[in-house]
């Protein structure tokens, strides 16, 4: 009885031990206002940072918006001056084309589209092997794999190789017909259009 005795009063201890605890952890939240404050600035901070952010991002909406608009207009002018460029570029040539099968048909249409821009005479695709027959000025690979096996040591024509990857924009064919024609694009840097 004993043992009872002492566990009921420690028990009673522990509890009023625990409920004073507990009103000096409640007193000092309820009188203490500088948390509610702080979660009221906090908030407010946060607000500020999505609102800044939010601005920002329509800033830089903006910008894609105006850089695609100026991209687009780029192409076009790029589509509109091709032919100007290349005009009388490849004269005369007679070109053979190997390795075709890695470029879409638009892609291969857009290629031959631009060596009869650049006033070639010829244009032959090659589908399986070169026909030694055919007289070239010359022949354009767009597989290193085909160049390498048909690099004819033989043939006094130039031998270009370019890659099909290289070929996706109209500045990348307009570098295709002057690597052809062994022009440097860079002398038409020099120009002064002012």
């Amino acid at each position: 009885m004993l043992l009872d005795l002492r566990y009921h009063i420690i028990t009673i201890v522990i509890i009023f031990i625990t409920l004073a605890i507990g009103i000096l952890i409640g007193s000092t939240m309820v009188g203490n206002e500088s948390i509610v404050q702080e979660q009221n600035n906090l908030i407010s901070k946060l607000e500020e940072e999505f609102l800044s952010i939010r601005t920002k991002n329509q800033k830089f909406k903006q910008e894609v918006e105006s850089l695609e608009d100026k991209l687009d207009n780029n192409l076009e002018f790029q589509e509109m001056i091709l032919p100007l460029v290349v005009q009388g570029q490849l004269e005369g040539e007679r070109i053979l084309v190997a390795g075709t099968n890695n470029l879409s048909q638009k892609m291969e249409e857009k290629l031959i589209q631009t060596l009869q821009l650049a006033d070639i005479k010829q244009v032959e695709i090659l589908q399986n092997e070169i026909d030694q027959s055919i007289d070239f000025d010359s022949i354009l690979y767009l597989d290193r794999e085909l160049k390498e096996e048909f690099d004819l040591a033989e043939f006094n024509g130039k031998q270009v190789l370019v890659d099909s990857r290289d070929l996706e924009s109209v500045s990348d064919l307009i570098k295709m017909v002057f690597q052809i024609s062994s022009k440097e694009l860079e002398s038409l840097r020099g120009v002064n259009f002012e």
